[in-house]
């Protein structure tokens, strides 16, 4: 399924026909773009088929249903690189023409946001104070089709899915940890055991736990299924929801445990600094989970990206591992000794 941004006719340099095209291809009817393009249906009808003669080919099936044929995908597909392009080259040129006066949009999830951010806009604003960065909170599947489709100009996601459009970069790894609280742990554990987990804690142990799970579409999910299904393991999950803090806010309740990644422990971190000695949160590494969080800058290989945005990477990529670094264990676990 696509979800195409198209341009209003009079704007951009694309010719009209294939501006015409790409509104009748993510509404597949030539009636309904017709009308939010303010043209007739014949003269809509007449630009696809000028398109067909153009190029001798059928762009839509009209019967037994209107859809794309194989010549239509394509055409889609290189059309919508060519937007990209273009929207990359309107930018870079209006840089060099105003200096360091743009924008740009950053896709990031809800979680990852509140951590990286407010360690890297400061230092960016200090250098481009005019530019403005719109921010779009979703997961890394949803962010994957809003880059392709040119509604985000990048984006920081998680184990990103491999496409020949995408150009990533790794900025720095994180871990999946347990979170658990000491009223639940000690129910369930001697003390010698719990010491015994601070190199890490087999999951099959945990199976009568109760447990808070991301939904199953998120890539951490995706990671910690994984483990779970080759090792045969089966969590009690009673709630499935995908923002961290809220995750970690269960797991302080003592109602259930949570699989969280390790850059997004500050909430637990912040937890631990003011509770009661048997409501603190012990986090444990994971034995054996083999299956790292590829935490990455991803981009559209046909983009040429400005100064202001290349500069934007750079600070990323200098701040990301030093956030990573920064979540220790080490320094978690000072509060629950």
């Amino acid at each position: 399924i696509w979800h195409i941004s198209v341009l209003p006719i009079s704007c951009g340099t694309m010719k009209i026909g294939f501006e015409v095209f790409l509104v009748v291809a993510r509404e597949m009817s030539i009636t309904k773009a017709a009308n939010e393009l303010h043209i007739t249906q014949q003269c809509a009808s007449d630009h696809i088929k000028r398109l067909e003669k153009e190029y001798n080919v059928v762009l839509f099936e009209r019967r037994p249903k209107f859809r794309l044929t194989q010549a239509g995908e394509i055409m889609l597909h290189n059309l919508l690189n060519i937007q990209i392009m273009e929207t990359s080259m309107s930018r870079s040129l209006a840089g060099i023409a105003e200096g360091t006066v743009g924008g740009f949009t950053l896709g990031i999830s809800t979680s990852r946001a509140p951590i990286i951010l407010p360690r890297v806009l400061p230092r960016y604003y200090q250098c481009y104070p005019k530019v403005n960065i719109s921010f779009t909170e979703e997961d890394t599947q949803i962010l994957e089709e809003r880059l392709l489709n040119g509604q985000v100009d990048l984006f920081i996601g998680v184990n990103t899915s491999p496409h020949p459009d995408y150009k990533i970069q790794t900025l720095t790894t994180d871990e999946i940890i347990l979170v658990i609280s000491a009223k639940l742990l000690r129910r369930e554990f001697s003390k010698q055991e719990i010491r015994q987990m601070e190199d890490g804690i087999d999951l099959k142990r945990f199976s009568n736990i109760p447990f808070t799970q991301s939904f199953k579409t998120g890539k951490v999910n995706h990671a910690i299924q994984e483990y779970l299904d080759s090792y045969n393991v089966k969590l009690n999950v009673i709630y499935n929801i995908s923002d961290s803090e809220t995750q970690i806010l269960l797991c302080a309740s003592g109602i259930c445990a949570a699989l969280c990644p390790k850059m997004l422990l500050a909430a637990a971190y912040r937890h631990n600094q003011t509770c009661k000695p048997e409501d603190e949160l012990y986090m444990f590494p994971i034995r054996n989970l083999g299956r790292e969080l590829k935490i990455e800058l991803v981009s559209h290989r046909n983009a040429m990206h400005p100064m202001y945005i290349q500069d934007f990477v750079h600070i990323l990529q200098e701040e990301l591992p030093r956030i990573a670094d920064s979540m220790s264990l080490e320094e978690l676990r000072k509060n629950i000794q």
